[in-house]
């Protein structure tokens, strides 16, 4: 795909910013989700609850993640991105790093504090970039390639851990740090690399932000959250439907993320490895291939004249997926439950296609604070109330572990025609503002 259109970057260096964001954003999944298959393990170290582990899988790591998500947000409408990120990078990975030292659940609950703030600053600078990188009609394939990190990262966390495990069952003994159990270690290894890759950020090459003269003439110029609160009020319809819509989307995939490996391991009797190899095998071969498609398939539709693409398809997604699930839930055979979780895990990865909506509608230097408002709804709704909506039923609705197949399923029945709803809602309202944005380019 050639980037022809006049003052955007090369097709090398727009591929190869793609590439080293989409590095990160996978390392970032490796670390945030490799506790979804260790809650056993955990469990068994800490002595504690399904709802207390769901606690740390989301709610936890939503709230700080989205805290500073909006000062940074604020940073990257105002400020260069590319140390934004870098710093990030290297916070995060050091505080994964430090979950394998936790000896308590407040320890580890510090140092997934310490994932999300680093992890904030990712996606409203990488989002930023990028839509200064490419076209709008072109910006959903190079998003989503961005974002099949996360079926990548998530399916690494599976199978690193998984081997891990296997490797140290009854732990290993480091140098100064001393005995660490087998879940301790997975952390360990998993956070170090990202302190070598940090510093590929310095080789992406700074775009200019689109519509303004240069970084160097607006730099005294800021942005305030009040300017950007006024122009979402101004298109609440969109924005709404666009922050709701996709923010239950994440949550019922999230519950299936995190609650899948303990789902094959009590419903099947699978152990903890072959769990996370399964779950990580999905994701790879399935979830990965399927963000790329997704983002494909809206840039062509949208190239076509349909410019609420990017509503309308995931709209049929979040139906689809509820069907999925309900499928393989409910069959005995976890063979054909991996095969019925596929339609599930190929439209999961829908994350490029959402953040290529906002930038196509929201002014350049509204982006970053606009994108870190959304993933404070996003992260609130998906990371923050996912694995806790499943946990819940499980724990106080159920009140047996075992029915964590049946807590999924009601998770998707109550909430997928709800996000499908609010993203039909917003459809309109989209096509509008694309057209206002056309017309002034013109």
């Amino acid at each position: 795909m050639l980037l022809s259109d006049k003052g955007y970057p090369s097709a090398g260096a727009g591929w190869w910013a793609t590439f080293i964001l989409f590095l990160f954003y996978a390392l970032s999944f490796v670390d945030r989700q490799l506790l979804n298959l260790l809650v056993e393990p955990i469990k068994a170290s800490l002595g504690v609850s399904d709802f207390e582990i769901s606690l740390l899988q989301g709610f936890t790591f939503a709230v700080f993640y989205t805290i500073f998500g909006l000062g940074i947000g604020w940073l990257v409408d105002n400020r260069p991105r590319r140390p934004i990120i870098f710093i990030g990078v290297v916070l995060w990975s050091i505080a994964a790093a430090g979950c394998g030292l936790a000896a308590r659940y407040w320890h580890l609950a510090l140092t997934r504090i310490g994932v999300a703030v680093g992890e904030a600053s990712l996606a409203p600078a990488a989002y930023s970039l990028m839509s200064d990188i490419f076209p709008p009609r072109r910006l959903a394939l190079p998003m989503s390639v961005m974002g099949a990190g996360a079926p990548l990262g998530g399916a690494l966390a599976l199978i690193i851990g998984g081997y891990i495990l296997g490797l140290v069952p009854h732990g290993v003994a480091l140098p100064a740090i001393g005995h660490l159990q087998g879940w301790q270690f997975a952390f360990v290894v998993v956070g170090a690399p990202g302190l070598l890759l940090a510093p590929l950020i310095w080789t992406v090459k700074r775009p200019g932000r689109r519509g303004e003269p240069s970084e160097a003439q607006t730099r005294a110029q800021s942005t305030s959250l009040l300017h950007v609160w006024r122009f979402l009020a101004s298109h609440r319809r969109f924005y709404t439907g666009h922050f709701l819509g996709f923010g239950l989307y994440s949550m019922i995939g999230y519950a299936m993320t995190s609650w899948l490996p303990t789902f094959l391991i009590r419903r099947h009797g699978w152990g903890l490895a072959e769990a996370g190899y399964a779950t990580g095998a999905l994701m790879l071969f399935v979830s990965l291939p399927g963000s790329l498609l997704m983002g494909w398939l809206v840039d062509r539709w949208y190239a076509r004249g349909r410019h609420d693409a990017h509503l309308l398809f995931f709209a049929g997604c979040a139906i689809m997926q509820m069907l999925s699930v309900l499928a393989a839930v409910l069959v005995a055979d976890p063979k054909l439950a991996i095969i019925f979780l596929a339609p599930q895990m190929a439209t999961a990865g829908f994350t490029g296609v959402a953040a290529a909506a906002l930038q196509i509608t929201t002014p350049s230097r509204m982006r970053g604070q606009t994108s870190a408002i959304y993933l404070l709804v996003f992260n609130l709704l998906g990371i923050g109330m996912g694995p806790s909506v499943v946990a819940a039923f499980t724990d106080f609705f159920f009140h047996d572990e075992m029915r964590v197949g049946s807590s999924l399923i009601l998770t998707y029945v109550i909430f997928a025609p709800i996000a499908a709803g609010l993203m039909l809602y917003a459809a309109p309202a989209m096509r509008r503002r694309v057209n206002e944005v056309e017309e002034k380019a013109t």
